[in-house]
């Protein structure tokens, strides 16, 4: 099935008009299924109608899912609107988390709310955090890292930079903590040979975001492996894998098993970017347990996710269906980008995330406004620069959105740039 037909699947439409538009969320989600359109020439931003965003916006910005919501997902919610007026108290998730990832919490084990014990028990073998996005998890480990104000945090640039802005916070409140940004080498990947020699002794956290936002670029896991096996146990070695189910490498090998075989690793996930819950805020962390209760220490189980969201991220683990056609999605739309980009001869950087960086050779922010007149947001590189560093200044980088969003895209940017088609 091809980019553009993808979303006119028969077994798809069938499937959630059957279960996800149930209920209270037909009336909101329904207009929005007459919008998977054939590619048609001179298509303006006006003429689309992207999932959750208003009609005539093309919204390429921010690595959302272009699909919308996973389909059981938005079913789990609307089977469980009326239970908003409880409290919930459920494990269903971080048990499920567990045995989606094979992390054995032996054969025996059970939640008893009646039981003290089975929650002594559960911290025991617990190895999952979950909270309200993955965002708050960052900033517990961006705060336990700043120790007693004198902390130090290495960060590749360009990159995500969450726990380099939480330092540089504390920074302008007074705390003499230091952030060490360092440049990714030419092909926009970690230099991880700059980071391991810029550890001094009061390092105490490093940011590894694989694959890398916005450069979609990855490490080799057995390079990470011996980068992190080099590292000393007083740093913190933070993985954040928001964007790991997009990585088009068969049988890549992600870092769960460094997170649990060792003290001071911590994987971060998301449910927002392939399972498409961004407005949910649901993320998690896996880490070994003396890290893990640290964290728990300063966030508390359950980490502020509504009943609903738990629902939602339950529901979703089990929608590979959904999971497959936004991974087919994402690598057509990539590969539609690359041949537009070549014809067009501009530099871009291969991404093993859902977006792309493209050097259009001019002042990217300038880029971004003059889309953003014409109904397109994109974003910039230089949203990436540091003082000391703007190596994304003339790139900008594009969220994969519908054939029909990818489209206006590439035709507002040649008319902008003078391309000839």
């Amino acid at each position: 099935m091809d980019f553009a037909n993808i979303l006119n699947s028969g077994v798809s439409r069938r499937r959630f008009m059957k279960g996800a538009l149930a209920g209270a969320g037909a009336v909101a989600a329904s207009s929005h299924f007459n919008i998977a359109e054939a590619l048609a020439a001179g298509k303006k931003a006006s003429d689309i109608r992207g999932y959750g965003v208003p009609a005539g916006r093309v919204q390429i910005s921010s690595n959302e899912n272009p699909l919308g919501a996973s389909p059981r997902a938005v079913e789990a919610i609307t089977k469980h609107l009326h239970e908003i007026n409880r409290y919930s108290f459920s494990f269903d998730l971080p048990l499920k988390l567990h045995q989606a990832h094979g992390i054995n919490m032996g054969e025996d084990f059970k939640i008893d709310f009646e039981d003290m014990a089975s929650f002594m028990k559960f911290r025991e073998v617990n190895r999952i955090m979950v909270s309200a996005g993955s965002g708050p998890i960052l900033q517990v480990l961006g705060v336990m890292a700043i120790g007693d104000g004198t902390g130090e945090c290495i960060e590749a640039v360009p990159g995500y930079g969450q726990i380099s802005r939480a330092f540089q916070g504390y920074q302008m409140s007074g705390q003499n903590v230091k952030v060490i940004r360092v440049p990714t080498t030419g092909d926009f990947t970690h230099d991880l040979d700059a980071m391991k020699a810029a550890v001094t002794p009061k390092t105490t956290i490093m940011t590894i975001t694989n694959p890398n936002n916005p450069t979609g670029t990855i490490i080799p896991y057995d390079t990470l492996k011996t980068f992190v096996e080099s590292i000393p146990e007083h740093v913190t070695i933070l993985i954040d894998e928001a964007y790991i189910h997009f990585v088009r490498e068969e049988g890549y090998q992600d870092a769960i098993s460094l997170a649990l075989e060792r003290n001071n690793v911590v994987v971060t996930r998301t449910f927002s970017k392939i399972y498409g819950l961004a407005g949910m805020r649901i993320g998690y962390a896996i880490t070994n347990r003396p890290l893990l209760d640290r964290m728990m220490l300063q966030q508390g189980f359950g980490g502020g996710l509504t009943s609903l969201s738990t629902h939602a991220a339950a529901a979703a683990l089990d929608d590979h269906e959904f999971v497959a056609m936004t991974r087919k999605v994402t690598n057509d739309g990539k590969d539609y980008l690359i041949a537009e980009f070549d014809k067009m001869g501009l530099e871009y950087t291969p991404s093993h995330g859902n977006f792309m960086i493209v050097n259009i050779g001019r002042d990217s922010r300038r880029m971004s406004t003059e889309m953003r007149k014409r109904g397109v947001s994109i974003r910039s590189g230089g949203g990436y620069r540091t003082r000391e560093h703007n190596l994304l200044n003339n790139h900008i980088r594009v969220s994969i959105g519908k054939p029909d969003e990818l489209e206006v895209f590439i035709s507002e940017l040649k008319d902008i740039l003078g391309k000839a088609s």
